[in-house]
């Protein structure tokens, strides 16, 4: 299980987050990534994490650890 965090101020709205994991994260009226689903088990949310340019989301696994 992931636990999923977005800095919205490093968000520039790129959206490859809501392109690889659409069921975690969405992209406001605001055109800034929001999470929509905190806490998953779903893989996609490390790759979507790894991708942002902005470095704006944070993946912390069940033991709290940083995961991406």
């Amino acid at each position: 299980m992931y636990r999923i965090e977005i800095d919205r101020s490093l968000c520039s709205g790129f959206g490859s987050c809501a392109e690889l994991a659409s069921r975690s994260f969405v992209l406001g009226p605001d055109g800034i990534a929001a999470v929509h689903e905190a806490q998953t088990d779903d893989d996609a949310v490390l790759e979507a994490a790894a991708s942002c340019p902005m470095g704006a989301i944070a993946v912390y696994d069940e033991r709290g650890q940083r995961a991406a």
